[in-house]
């Protein structure tokens, strides 16, 4: 049976961390002793590892238990979360015996603050675009010239990670080594945007706990047979299938644990599915998933036995087919607002990052501009107009 106190232990010791809480190891290896001798801060920075070495992670971990099935959570509370200082953008979940780890490196954690900020600048940079400018002037240059210097500033992060994505990779971890990489734009909220980034951990969390829940792990769970039937159950009432496709066994358990994360996330386990956990479901699955596959090159890849997960586009697809079937069920707010639109801003995005790979990948692709990304953007706005209209029609009848 597995240990919560053996799980803690176990994982300070392998990762050959002190047992405390992880930001004071990372301030103390960074000889910050302005912050750890600030009086203001010696309550967090005595905090204990319960369930997490780091107060965030463990937080998120207790609102992902409380939203699973009460059967599930006798497993759900033995395991431990542990924020490892090195290591490359990943996460995994790994058992044995006693001990159940979720491990997440910090370099998982600074790509989701990175690609927090690269959403920032690409909603501003919508926003801009959308009410800055008259679309129907009859002046193409003049228009052109606009939308080039608004569109810009969203744009020039996106090019700097690339850039720097290389030194990602051969450092093996992630850091914003560029300021328009780590300043957020003056006009976004700083608890927002947190918020956006803890949205990533939180399916970064849910999707090692589906592993462990579900049985993918060396030293499978006993209960997991009864779990994954009940994962089924979900998936039909909802009408959910999973990805068809030549899809090795591991890949398939991938997507599985997506899918699980996403269904955890948003309450739809408990039968407390609400807009609000939709929103930040899809902004933390889709701009996690992108961040990995940007980070990795991994937006294409083979079903080879070596390779254990699928490509990015497998699994985008599979996270927006749950997140809209869970969607439709949804009324529309009083400002017009639904989740199906904050997933055509996401799409919005990633199609930036996919076409920026595409053009480094294939000589006959040239880079997006600004002027073809606000033509399909408002294309797809129309399609999900076409698609609220269709949901007020049926409520309405």
């Amino acid at each position: 049976m597995i240990n919560l106190q053996q799980s803690c232990r176990t994982f300070h010791q392998v990762r050959r961390l002190p047992q405390q809480n992880f930001w004071k190891t990372v301030f103390e290896i960074q000889g910050r002793r302005d912050i750890l001798e600030n009086a203001k801060f010696a309550d967090y920075f005595s905090w204990q590892p319960n369930r997490s070495n780091c107060p965030d992670l463990e937080s998120l971990l207790e609102g992902l238990i409380k939203s699973i099935p009460e059967p599930w959570k006798a497993r759900a509370k033995k395991i431990f979360a542990g924020r490892n200082l090195y290591g490359h953008a990943n996460a995994e979940a790994w058992r044995s015996g006693e001990v159940g780890v979720i491990e997440v490196n910090y370099g998982m954690t600074s790509a989701a603050m990175i690609y927090g900020v690269l959403y920032c600048n690409y909603m501003l940079m919508v926003h801009n675009l959308g009410s800055g400018i008259d679309f129907f002037d009859d002046d193409d240059e003049t228009l052109l010239m606009i939308l080039k210097e608004v569109g810009d500033a969203g744009f020039e992060p996106i090019l700097v990670a690339e850039a720097e994505r290389h030194n990602w990779r051969s450092g093996r971890h992630v850091f914003a080594g560029h300021e328009l990489l780590r300043n957020l734009p003056k006009s976004v909220n700083n608890d927002s945007y947190h918020e956006l980034v803890g949205s990533i951990e939180e399916f970064t969390l849910a999707h090692e706990l589906s592993h462990h829940l579900l049985g993918h792990t060396e030293d499978e769970y006993p209960r997991s047979k009864q779990n994954r039937d009940y994962f089924e159950k979900i998936l039909a009432k909802y009408e959910l299938r999973h990805p068809a496709g030549s899809l090795n066994e591991d890949q398939r358990d991938e997507v599985q644990a997506d899918t699980l994360a996403l269904l955890m996330v948003t309450g739809t386990l408990t039968h407390d599915m609400t807009a609000d956990r939709i929103y930040r479901a899809s902004a933390g699955s889709v701009i996690g998933l992108t961040a990995l596959a940007h980070i990795d090159d991994s937006w294409v890849t083979s079903n080879s036995a070596g390779e254990t997960h699928p490509d990015f586009v497998t699994r985008y697809e599979n996270a927006v087919d749950v997140i809209s079937a869970l969607s439709r069920g949804m009324p529309i707010d009083e400002n017009g607002g639904h989740p199906l639109g904050c997933l055509a801003q996401l799409s919005g995005f990633v199609s930036i990052i996919l076409d920026r790979w595409l053009s480094e990948k294939l000589e006959d692709h040239a880079p997006i501009n600004v002027l073809g990304f606000t033509s399909w953007l408002f294309e797809r706005g129309a399609e999900l107009q076409g698609e609220l209209e269709g949901l007020r029609a049926a409520r309405s009848d």
